[in-house]
């Protein structure tokens, strides 16, 4: 462990792909990763690995953190899923409907147009609103968290953040790690 961390029941473990894995009683008291059905838990495991692996912690307040790194760049990611594909179901509802109505219709709408999906978003409007309110409360957590990495071990937060942006915009095959 770097930065003069206690040795023990706090050191992680390696894992398989060279990430760090949290030590089994703090994995205890994390309980199950807050997932729905069909995500992937390995795919969990390995950003924590990866934001664990970055931080190095060293107690448990900074597991704590790592955790909760993890569980708001994952629900960012989610949330930010969920917007497009609120979109996409008013816009399937939308040409169900116009199926299920005969073609009586004088324009049918055109699957995956530009106009029909701006449809579906006007159906969706209210629900595209509240989930991008929960985005900007879970930007604000993650924020938070971030901030008091930052008081306690500012490097490593500024590595941390920069990992986590990147895993919310994009795909996180390598995270940066912390300098030898």
């Amino acid at each position: 462990m770097k930065n003069g961390g206690p040795k023990g029941s706090m050191l992680a473990s390696a894992t398989n792909s060279g990430t760090l894995a949290p030590p089994d009683e703090v994995r205890a008291l994390f309980g199950a990763p807050p997932l729905l059905r069909g995500e992937d838990v390995a795919l969990y495991n390995e950003l924590m690995g990866q934001f664990a692996k970055i931080v190095e912690p060293t107690d448990m307040i900074e597991w704590w953190w790592v955790k909760d790194i993890t569980d708001h760049t994952w629900e960012i990611r989610r949330l930010r899923r969920f917007k497009a594909l609120f979109v996409e179901v008013a816009q399937d509802l939308m040409l169900q409907n116009a199926d299920m109505s005969g073609g009586t219709k004088k324009r049918m709408p055109v699957r995956d147009s530009e106009k029909s999906l701006a449809e579906g978003l006007m159906y969706r409007i209210n629900q595209y609103k509240s989930v991008d309110n929960l985005i900007a409360s879970t930007e604000r957590r993650r924020a938070h968290t971030l901030r008091e990495i930052e008081r306690r071990r500012e490097y490593l937060a500024r590595l941390v953040r920069k990992a986590s942006d990147e895993a919310i915009d994009g795909e996180f095959t390598a995270l940066p790690q912390a300098a030898e």
